[in-house]
C-alpha cells in the first residue's frame, strides 16, 4: 500500500501544477463545461491559485499521514489513504463554490457534487469498517462456513486436506476482493499463477490452510488461534 499512498501523492501534487488559466477550459472538471458567459462570472485566477495550494497540501499532507499511522496501525493507514482525498475533496468543491458569482443553478450543482461525494465516503467508510474486520469460521452440521466479506460455504466431503502454514504464498495481484492494511479476503493470484482464497488478518499467524478440490483456502483470526482452529476442524470431519 505504500506503493499507492507514493503514486496518489505524487498524482495529486501535480495536479496543482497542471492545471493553470491557459488549460483550464479544457481539463479543469466543471469549469469546462461553463458557457463563455458562466466564466465569465469566475475568478479563474483566483480559483487556481487556490487549487495549486490546495493539491500540492492534499498530496504533501496524505503520504506524511500515511507514512506516521502506518508505524502506529496499518489498518488505519489504509483507511486514511482512501478517506482523507474524499473528504478532502468535499473540502475543494465547497471552498471553491465562493470563487463563482454565477446562476444559483450552478451553485446548486457544487451542492449535488458535495452530497455525492459524502455519500461515496459513507459507502466507502462502511465497506472498509467490513473489510478491516476478522471473517468468522462456522461448523454446523455438515457445512463449514466462512463468514464476512468475500465469505464461502464448503460442505464436510468437499474438504480434501486441513493444514497450517507459517506464511502464504506471494500474491501477483488481487482478482476478486478487498486488500488493506493487515486484511486480505477474496479471490487472489499467487506468483506463480494459482488462483487461491484469503480471509487472512495478515498478523495473526500462523496460517490455517484448507484445500478443496478446486480451491486452496487460507484463514486466519486474531480472535481465535489457527491451531484451535485446526483441531475443531479435523474433530468435525471425523465426525
Amino acid at each position: 500500500m505504500l506503493t499507492a499512498a507514493i503514486i496518489l501523492s505524487v498524482v495529486f501534487t501535480s495536479l496543482g501544477f497542471v492545471v493553470t488559466s491557459s488549460n483550464a477550459k479544457y481539463i479543469l472538471s466543471g469549469y469546462n463545461t461553463m458557457s463563455e458567459a458562466d466564466r465569465a462570472k469566475m475568478d479563474i485566477e483566483g480559483y487556481l491559485r487556490f487549487f495549486k495550494r490546495f493539491h500540492i497540501a492534499l498530496g504533501t499532507s496524505l503520504i506524511t499521514g500515511y507514512l506516521s499511522l502506518s508505524f502506529v496501525n496499518m489498518n488505519w493507514a489504509g483507511t486514511f489513504m482512501i478517506m482523507y482525498p474524499l473528504l478532502a475533496y468535499v473540502f475543494l468543491i465547497a471552498k471553491g463554490n465562493q470563487f463563482y458569482k454565477g446562476t444559483k443553478g450552478q451553485k446548486v450543482g457544487t451542492y449535488v457534487g458535495i452530497s455525492i461525494l459524502l455519500v461515496v465516503a459513507i459507502v466507502v467508510g462502511i465497506q472498509f469498517r467490513s473489510g478491516l474486520s476478522n471473517n468468522e469460521i462456522s461448523l454446523a452440521g455438515n457445512d463449514l462456513e466462512i463468514r464476512g466479506g468475500y465469505g464461502i460455504k464448503l460442505q464436510k466431503d468437499e474438504i480434501t486436506e486441513i493444514s497450517i502454514v507459517p506464511n502464504i504464498p506471494p500474491i501477483s495481484f488481487r482478482s476478486n476482493g478487498f486488500s488493506a492494511g493487515d486484511f486480505s479476503k477474496g479471490t487472489f493470484k499467487t506468483i506463480d499463477g494459482r488462483m487461491v482464497k484469503l480471509f487472512v488478518n495478515k498478523k495473526a499467524n500462523p496460517f490455517l490452510l484448507i484445500r478443496t478440490k478446486t480451491d486452496e483456502i487460507y484463514y486466519s483470526s486474531d480472535d481465535v488461534s489457527s491451531s484451535k482452529l485446526y483441531n475443531e476442524i479435523k474433530a468435525w470431519r471425523s465426525r
